[in-house]
């Protein structure tokens, strides 16, 4: 006992820095599965995980040895960090919600929103696609190669260490293009089937005016969205298999820029 209160005294300044880190990450960590925990779970999983991390950070000081200025700041430092890793997830949770809410639109389901508390306004069809992406991250193990990565990256970046580089700037520039472009991506076949049959109807409502366009639309484009969804189920998933492997590399290439 006295072997452990020893060790965490002679560590717990480290702790309170990976602790610091640990929750800039997954404090704002954006996947919705995080906000149906009560906030005491939260907290004792953070705890836990900080703890467990722990005895694989190298280097001890005592928070005697440094001033309270220094330690801010290395704690400023360990917050910026886990921001910025988080906000490499928050991108990739993006794209899913993004596509969602293209598709939404084209099918006329953007009226009957969600508030979601990390994302604001979220269609019906933008939780499911949510919902969608956290089950393949978890199906497919992705969650274990992402704890992986984070245990990893308090190696790559050592606590203290934040560069800030141009290539860093770059990177989350380039990761915000990503976003648009696989969101577009995926969401642009339905948009183009939804356009035609819009288009279908504005020609019928012009040969045959007598039909009321309008009432007729919108359970159309509402059946047929629901239809390509169900006839495209399967390369959903596979788009979020390789969504979450494509999440995991660019994750890591984060921590490798972060590492200087």
């Amino acid at each position: 006992m006295n072997d452990f209160i020893n060790y965490f005294s002679s560590h717990f300044g480290v702790f309170l820095l990976v602790l610091a880190r640990m929750s800039s990450l997954f404090l704002s960590f954006p996947l919705a599965l995080m906000n149906f925990l009560p906030l005491n779970i939260r907290i004792i999983f953070l705890l836990s995980l900080s703890f467990f991390i722990l005895p694989y950070i190298e280097g001890v000081f005592y928070l005697s040895e440094i001033s309270l200025i220094s330690f801010l700041l290395l704690v400023l430092k360990e917050i910026l960090t886990g921001f910025f890793l988080s906000l490499v997830t928050w991108i990739f949770y993006s794209i899913a919600v993004y596509s969602a809410e293209l598709i939404s639109y084209m099918m006329g389901l953007t009226i009957v929103n969600i508030f979601d508390p990390t994302f604001g306004m979220v269609s019906v069809l933008g939780r499911f696609f949510i919902f969608l992406f956290l089950i393949v991250f978890f199906s497919t193990g992705a969650y274990q190669i992402f704890f992986g990565a984070i245990f990893e990256s308090f190696k790559i970046i050592p606590i203290g260490g934040f560069p800030i580089s141009d290539s860093l700037l770059k990177f989350f520039i380039r990761e915000g293009t990503l976003l648009f472009y696989l969101g577009f991506k995926l969401a642009f076949p339905f948009i183009f089937t939804l356009f035609v049959v819009n288009l279908a109807l504005a020609l019928i409502n012009r040969l045959i005016p007598q039909i009321n366009v309008f009432i007729v639309g919108l359970p159309l484009q509402l059946y047929i969205g629901i239809l390509f969804l169900l006839l495209g189920f399967n390369t959903l998933i596979h788009f979020f298999r390789i969504l979450n492997e494509r999440f995991i590399d660019e994750l890591l290439s984060a921590i490798k820029l972060l590492g200087g």
